[in-house]
């Protein structure tokens, strides 16, 4: 097993980012992210005491689709 350390991990990510051409900002993270489509009942209750837990801890929620 071969240790390293996060820095060099992230920068071994980034390199392969650079290598496929994958633009690193908000529209291409946006892009990418879970829609929700095919959520349970369930995960989106989760979601929901997630926010709503932020909200009452005066934090800005991350963007989640439920």
């Amino acid at each position: 097993m071969v240790t390293i350390s996060m820095a060099d991990f992230t920068a071994q990510i980034e390199a392969r980012k650079r290598e496929i051409g994958m633009v690193d900002d908000a529209a291409t993270t946006e892009a990418m992210r879970n829609k929700g489509g095919n959520r349970t009942p369930k995960k989106r209750a989760l979601l929901s005491r997630i926010e709503g837990r932020a909200i009452a801890a005066g934090r800005k929620p991350l963007r989640s689709y439920y």
